[in-house]
């Protein structure tokens, strides 16, 4: 068995709040933190539709034992780097698995981490969660590095859910805790057909 986690979370938004307005030609400031958690649900909404990262954000993979094969492939790219391997035992305790036993494929989509040479995969004394990988996944670590079709996409979302909230945003914080609930909002087929060509087919998270 194999669990994705996020483990921190990108320190931006691909589109500011700034941009956002200005896209959407807004001037006043009252409607500012509904604004601000529509961009970040657009975000999430468009990495999980995209299978992608967007700004740099940490990953770990779980892995109850090792692949019979030579790879493991990480979901969320572009991938950037491997940060750790860690082996687990039956009491808890970890130990790093060197990176000379590895190579880091962060060309391929989605990137994969693959024994070297006269390596072998690690065997894991704890049953479950018994090899830990953390990585690194996205485009960089400003705005600036998303490509502009997916801001693009992202910002047309927002302004679709800003014009339509009677329709569209259904439950924009029912716990009024400035965030927005997923299952509530609607995206139009123009969205999806932006994103299309960035779509990746999934493994994992």
């Amino acid at each position: 068995m194999t669990a994705f986690t996020l483990v921190t979370a990108p320190a931006v938004e691909p589109v500011t709040l700034v941009e956002m307005k200005t896209h959407a030609r807004i001037d006043s400031s009252a409607e500012d933190d509904l604004i601000t958690a529509l961009i970040v649900a657009a975000r999430e909404w468009a990495e999980r539709y995209t299978g992608r990262a967007f700004i740099n954000q940490t990953w770990k993979l779980s892995l109850d034992k090792m692949p019979e094969g030579n790879f493991i492939t990480l979901s969320r790219p572009p991938l950037v780097s491997v940060s750790s391997v860690k082996v687990f035992d039956d009491s808890d305790a970890s130990e790093t698995w060197a990176a000379s036993n590895y190579f880091v494929d962060v060309a391929s989509e989605p990137g994969r981490l693959a024994l070297r040479q006269g390596a072998s995969w690690p065997d894991p004394a704890r049953a479950t969660n018994g090899v830990v990988i953390e990585y690194i996944a996205g485009y960089g670590g400003a705005s600036s590095a998303v490509p502009g079709v997916i801001k693009t996409a992202i910002k047309q979302l927002v302004t679709h859910w800003i014009e339509n909230r009677g329709e569209a945003l259904m439950a924009p914080s029912s716990r009024g805790d400035g965030t927005v609930h997923q299952s509530s909002l609607n995206v139009p087929m123009v969205i999806h057909a932006i994103l299309n060509s960035y779509r990746i087919q999934r493994l994992g998270a």
